[in-house]
This record gives structure tokens, sequence and C-alpha cells, in this order.
């Protein structure tokens, strides 16, 4: 997602004015004559809006508002009208939802095996064969491999299946008038905005998005799809809601744009040897043949990358209890469509199952008793109070937490794979006790 904001060009433009002024004469006796006040800021065009009341007064005051300021910034009214009136706010389940997405709050292993079923192989492998000659041609422009788009695609709308039931534009005006994200909210709905002005959309369809106000067959925000969104069979509409070939050629155009690297692995599967010293799993990142001095072999793979000069960075979603990565570059341009680590872990092993390579050696430690939220606010809690830095204390388990886990492993002696059990929960209870 991204977020855009200007507003300091008129400081910029004080401070270079004023960096600019020459300097008075010494040695004259006359004071030069104080320089006038500058001129107010013109004010922002006044319209009358008369939405349909929402219900919500501070909803509506913040509607009225950033209609003002859209009007100020270009937009047309009649699509800003078209855009506001008659909107209301989703309810606070809604609004906290990027909160509880299930990358954020399952075991990895509970959200690898959904996002990488059986099901969702079979139905992967058929369009990928069903639309050859659409890939085809992907992969002649841009960078990205079929199986990536394709499990980006089955990820986000099981491959068109299911593109939202959200109105978006309620979605993003949700995010913008409660405060927490106004800034992202507001430069959406407006990037939404020009899409309509320049005929690239209809306001109707909008109407189908995510609770976070992302659209189409492979869900990019409006300012995603202003940036990069393609017209694959040239028909004159970037048709990303009914257009299979658009949506797709638009991932792929996206994550080539974002910096996919041809012809290297988003990660591969690594066996580590006895005695590892696992704290080396601390996001560090070093040359594939600096990991195969430290023991590391690939498991299931000939080789970890076409060079040993590539450099990666060992990941160890379950700590020492399941299966160990080594992550490539490519691995940060898949989060540059979510940003959760088990996102892009379960997107990358999708594809590696749609382009036919095996699945995991070493299955993941489905036994083991996952903390509770209120457990994991606990330890972050308590690794804060010890100096470790977890972050803020928010129930998600993320590199923060585990590195700071692993700061904390590592100073009493355990094996310091950054892994958030019920046993490390009482050792740290045990510390501070």
């Amino acid at each position: 997602m991204q977020s855009i904001i200007q507003f300091a060009s008129s400081l910029c433009l004080l401070v270079v004015a004023a960096c600019a002024a020459p300097e008075p004469q010494s040695g004259g006796g006359d004071a030069r004559s104080p320089a006038p006040p500058p001129p107010p800021s013109a004010p922002l065009p006044t319209a009358n809006w008369n939405f349909a009341s929402s219900g919500v007064p501070a909803f509506d005051s913040w509607r009225t508002g950033f209609a003002t300021r859209a009007l100020s910034q270009g937009r047309s009214r009649a699509v800003i009208v078209s855009v506001l009136d008659g909107l209301t706010p989703l309810d606070q389940q809604v609004q906290t939802a990027s909160f509880e997405q299930a990358e954020f709050v399952k075991p990895i292993w509970d959200y690898a095996k959904s996002a990488v079923s059986p099901t969702r192989i079979t139905n992967g492998q058929r369009r990928l064969q069903d639309n050859k000659e659409v890939f085809d041609a992907i992969e002649t422009s841009y960078a990205t491999p079929r199986e990536i788009v394709t499990a980006i695609w089955g990820m986000e709308s099981s491959y068109g299946g299911f593109i939202g039931n959200i109105d978006g534009m309620r979605a993003l005006a949700t995010l913008a008038y409660t405060g927490r994200r106004k800034e992202l909210g507001e430069t959406e709905l407006l990037a939404a905005m020009r899409l309509i002005e320049d005929g690239v959309a209809e306001r109707a369809q909008f109407a189908r998005a995510s609770w976070a106000g992302a659209v189409g067959q492979t869900q990019f925000m409006p300012s995603t799809f202003l940036a990069h969104a393609r017209d694959f069979d040239r028909d004159g509409k970037k048709d990303l809601w009914g257009n299979a070939g658009d949506a797709l050629a638009s991932a792929a155009n996206y994550l080539t744009v974002s910096g996919w690297r041809k012809g290297e692995p988003w990660a591969v599967e690594a066996r580590l040897p006895d005695g590892f010293d696992y704290s080396l799993g601390d996001g560090r990142k070093q040359s594939v043949a600096k990991w195969k001095e430290a023991g590391l072999t690939p498991a299931t793979a000939a080789a970890f990358a076409p060079s040993d000069q590539t450099s990666a960075e060992l990941f160890l979603p379950a700590g020492s209890y399941g299966p160990a990565f080594l992550l490539f570059d490519n691995f940060g341009v898949i989060k540059r469509y979510n940003n959760a680590d088990s996102y892009a872990l379960a997107v990358g092993l999708l594809a590696d199952r749609l382009a036919g390579r095996p699945d995991l050696s070493r299955p993941w430690p489905t036994d083991i008793k996952m903390l509770t939220k209120d457990e994991v606010i606990e330890l972050q809690t308590r690794l804060n109070a010890l100096g470790h830095n977890a972050g803020g204390a928010d129930g998600i388990i993320g590199r923060n937490t585990r590195a700071a886990l692993q700061r904390f492993q590592k100073a009493q002696g355990l094996v310091a794979d950054g892994f958030p059990t019920v046993q490390m929960l009482d050792a740290l209870r045990k510390v501070a006790s």
C-alpha cells in the first residue's frame, strides 16, 4: 500500500525565500525596512455539499472537509459526490480487521495449510494450463514467473472466484475518518476518484472490494491500480475485475517494478547441521557461500541459487522445531503485496507446488501449543521490561518479537531460535520473579 501526502511545499518555499533574501549592508547605519509578512494561505474552495447524513456526526464532518480538500486538488465535483454521498462508516469489527487477519494471528503452519490446500493447488494448476498463452506473453514482458503470479491470484481472490463484498469507498472513508490511517484512506480515495474521472473504472465497480478497499482479481489498492495496472488485451480498458489477463499482467508488472530478480528463487528450504547456532537466524544477510560454510545444504532443491555469491537470510518461522529457509530478495518483493512473513511464505510455497516442486521435507510442529494473544502481549511486555526491545506489545509475533526473544534466549544459555512457546514465557516469568 502506498501512502502519499504533500503538505510541506509552502514551508519549503518560505525557507528558500529566507535563504535567498539579501543580507543587510554592514556599517551603513540605514536599517533595512522589515519585510512585509507573507500573504495568508489561499483559502480552500468552498462548496455546499449537502451530503445525506450518515448518522455519525464525526464522519459527516470529516467527509465535508475531505470533499473540500479533494476539490482543491483538482478532483471533479461530480465524481466527489458520486464517491462520498450516501456513505456510512463500517462498524468497529471491520475497522479493526487488519489486526485480525489470519496471516497475523494464526500459527504459521495453520495459515500455510489453508493457503496451500490441495484444492488450491489443483485449481491453480488448472488455471496455469487454461491460460498458458496468457502466461507465455506475460513472462515475455515481465520478470515475475507465472507460478508466483498465479499463487497471488489464488491467495487474493481464489483465482477470481471471490473479489470482495464490501464497498471499497466506504472502507477507505472509514479508514480515513477514524484517524488511525487517515493519510492512507484519503490518498486512496483521491486515487479512486482519479480512476473514475479518467474513465478507467466506474464507481459501481468499487462496490466489490476488500475491507481495506483493494479491488479486482489481484486486489490492487486504487493508487497501485493507477500506477501499475495494465491493459493486457489492448481493448482500451484496464479491467481488473472481469479480465483475468489484465489482472495477471498488472500483478506481474507491479512485482517486476517492485524489483523481482528474474532467475532467482524466492526461498529454498535448508537443512541445518547438528548443533547449529540458531541465533544466526536473526535477520542477517550473507552470501550463499557463507551459509554453506555454516553447514547449510538444500533440503530438496539441487542448489540454493544460481550463484553462491547471491545474498540470503536464514528464516526460522517455527524456530528449531520446523522447516528452515534461505530467503532471497524476491521474498521481500512478495511482501510488497502484503507485509507479513506468513503471507509471503504461503505465496512462495503455493507457487512451488504449482510449478511441480516438492513439498517441504520437514513437517511443521503442529503439536506445539501456541501462545494466546494475551500471552504474547505478556511475553512482549516482559521482554521489553528486561531491555530486549520487542517493540509494541500488540499480541502479534513479528520479527521484532522473535529477535528480542532470541536475545533473551542467548543471555540465558537457551537455544536461541526466537520461537515463542509456553516454555519460553515460563522462562521469562522465572527471570522476572
